[in-house]
């Protein structure tokens, strides 16, 4: 027996006036508006974050990058939006996101593809990831970004291909540091380099079915030099020795000024005295290409680098 009608009792009415109001908070405009994207003026996926991700993330973050995971479309981004949060106001120092470790208010501060967000970006991103990370309108999308992740040199076809010899790592054990040896150059005059660019060529498929940046690579980085082996006269030496910058995962070709191109000398030979090579889940055979352009026959550099030691308390560079 129901005493009081269907509802049960006075006291049953009651709760349902407090229920109408709740649920109907589910469809007031803030709820759908939720759901669809954003109301004007909201920081959003489409309008605000695609585009700082464009231009400083997607070179790395991207199907088949160098970058653990691709942050193109909504659906790969959304999971990582409070990561991104973190990540992108560390500041100048390890960890931050895009890796970019110069202080904003000391020395020199325009520099050519800078990858780094402003403040504005930064409070932008902040913005997103506590108030939803909202995907916003798809028509304010920008159109997809088209990245060449062919095999092609980024300086050009080099004028000298050198490649060190062939390793093969196994899927699990210790990582392992040393000398990889000797690369001739087969130069019989001295050249001067006006660019480098090192590249690792394995055998690990392409595909996105890697999840992380080691297992992409079994190099983590090269440092190397040109020598000319067997010469022992040290001050010979020394103006035939060139240090080139270290070989890192990730790190782009290096241009050098036309004041001060770098001796890569006759008879000489690139010597890899210090690799880092790591497994990386799978066995892989492995090398490394030194990619070299040069300046034209005759060229002579302004400045010179030199690894002396200088002692004195000041001194001039001076044109050679």
């Amino acid at each position: 027996m129901n005493v009081g009608g269907p509802l049960g009792s006075r006291a049953s009415a009651l709760r349902l006036v407090w229920l109408v109001p709740v649920f109907a908070g589910f469809f007031t405009p803030a709820a759908i508006r939720g759901q669809s994207g954003a109301s004007p003026g909201d920081i959003t996926f489409t309008k605000d974050i695609a585009p700082i991700l464009q231009r400083s993330c997607q070179p790395c973050h991207r199907p088949d990058g160098v970058a653990p995971m691709p942050l193109v479309t909504y659906e790969q981004v959304r999971p990582w939006a409070r990561e991104m949060k973190m990540r992108t106001s560390l500041g100048p120092k390890a960890g931050v996101m895009p890796p970019w470790f110069v202080e904003k208010d000391i020395g020199i501060q325009k520099f050519k593809n800078d990858p780094s967000l402003s403040d504005e970006e930064i409070a932008k991103i902040v913005k997103w990831a506590d108030s939803g990370a909202s995907r916003g309108n798809p028509a304010d999308m920008p159109a997809s970004l088209n990245f060449d992740d062919s095999d092609n040199w980024t300086i050009g076809e080099p004028d000298l291909v050198l490649k060190s010899k062939e390793v093969t790592v196994p899927a699990t054990g210790p990582d392992w540091w040393g000398d990889v040896g000797l690369i001739p150059t087969g130069l019989t005059e001295d050249r001067y380099v006006s660019a480098v660019e090192v590249r690792e060529v394995n055998d690990i498929p392409k595909g996105g079915t890697i999840k992380t940046v080691g297992g992409r690579y079994a190099f983590h980085h090269m440092t190397y030099s040109s020598i000319v082996p067997g010469q022992r006269d040290s001050a010979s030496a020394e103006e035939t020795a060139t240090t080139w910058p270290i070989h890192e995962v990730g790190r782009n070709a290096d241009i050098f000024p036309p004041e001060a191109g770098r001796l890569l000398a006759a008879n000489s030979s690139l010597s890899l005295t210090a690799g880092h090579i790591h497994p990386n889940g799978r066995e892989t055979k492995a090398h490394l290409e030194f990619g070299f352009k040069f300046f034209p026959k005759g060229y002579k550099p302004l400045f010179r680098r030199s690894s002396r030691i200088r002692r004195s308390k000041s001194f001039m560079l001076t044109p050679r």
